[in-house]
């Protein structure tokens, strides 16, 4: 029998059945095992009793080596915001790769692509680019350091932003996320709970002049795809602006939301922003980018920040980034948007008919299932990663559907009204096998 308590586990007849129906995949784990700790290198897609292997991808649609064709309602964890290998972009890549794309020198695809950023999100004013959101918000953080003089940060109960030191505490919990997290980084840190204006304030009143920023997720991510209640950004903002303290917002998963990210549908202006994620065309890719007074943090020649990197702005990246926003224009992001707002509200109607309680959360296209009643305001009350979230999984697999194994999803352009039905109606035989 599956305990409960075991966040690893699922129920048997899950496990065997995906070991029956995927031997290829568990082929290509064993072998990995051997030459890789656990079989993977990105915790994110490892899974019980292992993950499946991919062998091509092409819009909506994922092509395992077991044969299997599924619909992908996770497209690399909001990454794939136009789908697989979308015609435009993979054109545009291959033909920049084929100029050469190893330069230690500028070249002109950075500049387009930081001069469609700035004009996109009027909180930008000058960008620095990157490698993945993770350096993104370290550089935030660092230029927020720079300008201030201060060391500790506060962010938020359960907010992600990547794997540097301090924003890997008060992720999952209130310290650090593991042991090869430093003990002192916990001193520098000060969490609040998200959709806690009362709280946030108190925080800033107490500590506000001991801050170097206040970083957050516009929509709380990994602590289950929670949008802001009304007036939180806008205290975030307030109690920042008033300590003279940089409010720095990650939009590595949000600003598919519209044109010029989260920020620009709450009508909120961030000091610092982090990109990531959609903005480079599916290759690694990290940005950030902000008023010209902290960006000049990072200025070669009068600024306190040194921010290199091998593949920074590489012209193949920035390309394919700058072509994936012009197809990701303000028109197909209003239609992303409805078929993700029509989808939440079917999953929930679909979850109300069962006993089990379910509470759907989201924005835009992005969406979340929790097994618990209503309302989700913040980690605490989330249930993103337990184990009913590993089995509904597995369930939704069986139906032919990807979804992260914390029950998180989110929909791509390249999918039609067709697609996204296909979706809640795996949702529901998925939780028919689970009642």
């Amino acid at each position: 029998m599956t305990d409960p308590t075991d966040e690893t586990s699922i129920p048997p007849q899950f496990e065997r059945a995906y070991e029956c129906e995927t031997p290829q995949s568990r082929a290509l784990a064993d072998r990995a095992r051997s030459v890789m700790p656990g079989g993977d290198t990105r915790s994110v897609t490892y899974h019980r009793p292992y993950p499946s292997y991919v062998e091509s991808a092409s819009g909506a649609w994922l092509q395992t080596v077991d044969g299997e064709t599924l619909l992908d309602a996770l497209n690399n964890y909001t990454q794939g915001v136009l789908g697989h290998a979308p015609e435009p972009v993979t054109e545009a890549v291959c033909a920049r790769f084929r100029a050469g794309n190893g330069i230690a020198a500028p070249t002109e695809p950075a500049v387009e692509l930081a001069e469609h950023l700035v004009d996109r999100v009027p909180s930008i004013q000058q960008i620095r680019f990157c490698n993945s959101g993770t350096e993104a918000t370290m550089n935030a953080v660092r230029a927020a350091m720079a300008w201030t003089g201060e060391e500790r940060i506060c962010k938020i109960d359960g907010g992600y932003h990547g794997t540097h030191d301090v924003v890997e505490v008060g992720v999952a919990g209130g310290g650090r996320e593991h042991k090869g997290i430093p003990r002192t980084a916990e001193r520098r840190v000060q969490t609040v709970t998200y959709n806690d204006p009362e709280q946030l304030k108190a925080t800033f009143e107490a500590v506000g002049d001991e801050l170097a920023c206040l970083i957050l997720e516009p929509i709380l991510g990994v602590g289950g795809m929670i949008p802001p209640t009304d007036g939180f950004l806008q205290t975030a903002r307030d109690v920042t602006a008033d300590a003279d303290v940089p409010l720095i917002f990650d939009e590595v998963m949000s600003f598919r939301l519209a044109p010029g990210g989260a920020q620009e549908r709450y009508g909120i202006e961030p000091d610092l922003t982090a990109l990531g994620k959609l903005i480079g065309g599916g290759l690694p890719i990290g940005a950030v980018g902000g008023s010209e007074p902290l960006m000049e943090q990072f200025h070669p020649e009068t600024g306190a920040i040194d921010h290199s990197g091998t593949f920074n702005a590489n012209p193949a990246t920035m390309t394919g980034g700058l072509t994936t926003l012009e197809e990701l224009d303000a028109s197909s992001i209003k239609e992303l948007n409805r078929r993700g707002d029509w989808l939440r509200e079917r999953l929930q109607q679909i979850g109300d008919e069962f006993q089990q309680p379910v509470t759907i959360t989201g924005e835009g296209s992005l969406f979340q299932v929790h097994f618990t009643d209503g309302p989700i305001r913040n980690r605490r009350s989330s249930t993103a990663g337990d184990p009913p979230s590993k089995t509904l999984f597995h369930a939704m697999r069986r139906e032919g559907v990807v979804i992260a194994p914390r029950a998180m999803g989110n929909l791509s352009t390249a999918m039609d009204d067709d697609d996204v039905e296909a979706i809640a109606t795996a949702f529901r035989r998925a939780l028919e096998t689970l009642d």
